[in-house]
């Protein structure tokens, strides 16, 4: 029979339609029995082994498969668990935050999670966190990096005055619990520039008289 399918890079890409390959615990299982039979062709015939031994053998392998089909089930139980929230994953020694689209089993990857249009895989899942503590991080941060991307002291002029000003309203719609993601340090550095810019302008303003 014909093998048809997609070419790629040169590789056969495999027909998603197509009668998937036996797992590999359906691979061991065949194996076992294999084993088992070579075992019962080339035992002591002065001591062979009893039949309860060898149904004592298959059972405990069964109860193997059956404990790794629930770790199985239970693993695409948690992963579909994670659609929806918030995550924080380890990426190339990079923390990437964002909210998990979908989860998808990849052939080679395994389980992996898509966040900010990406996949990534779900070993690389750092932590879960809440909906409202994500987003006070996240507009906390955002409101820091704005603070500190202002110049300091002498360095400040009158055209920085929007972006201080757009701080400023950022900081006063936080609720107190956003603000407890903001160092004071980081607050006390927007009030220095907001006091700054109030200087310049009454020395504009005395120049002008």
């Amino acid at each position: 029979m014909a093998l048809v399918g997609e070419i790629k890079d040169g590789a056969y890409v495999k027909d998603k339609t197509a009668k998937d390959e036996p797992k590999a615990n359906q691979y061991d299982k065949e194996m076992f029995l294999q084993l088992l039979v070579a075992e019962m062709q080339y035992q002591d015939p002065l001591e062979p082994t009893s039949n309860t031994e060898y149904v004592s053998e298959l059972a405990s392998f069964s109860q193997i498969e059956a404990v790794q089909a629930v770790q199985e089930q239970m693993s695409t139980l948690e992963a579909n668990s994670l659609v929806g929230k918030y995550v924080i994953l380890l990426d190339n020694d990079e923390y990437v935050s964002g909210k998990v689209d979908y989860i998808a089993n990849d052939d080679d990857k395994g389980m992996v999670l898509s966040v900010n249009d990406k996949l990534y895989e779900i070993n690389k899942l750092d932590s879960v966190v809440d909906e409202t503590y994500y987003n006070a991080v996240l507009m906390a941060k955002d409101f820091t990096d704005t603070v500190q991307s202002l110049p300091s002291g002498y360095g400040l002029t009158l055209q920085d005055e929007n972006k201080i000003t757009a701080a400023r309203k950022v900081l006063d719609s936080m609720d107190d619990y956003t603000k407890g993601f903001v160092a004071s340090e980081t607050v006390d550095k927007l009030k220095e520039a907001e006091n700054r810019i109030a200087y310049l302008k009454s020395q504009q303003a005395d120049d002008a008289e």
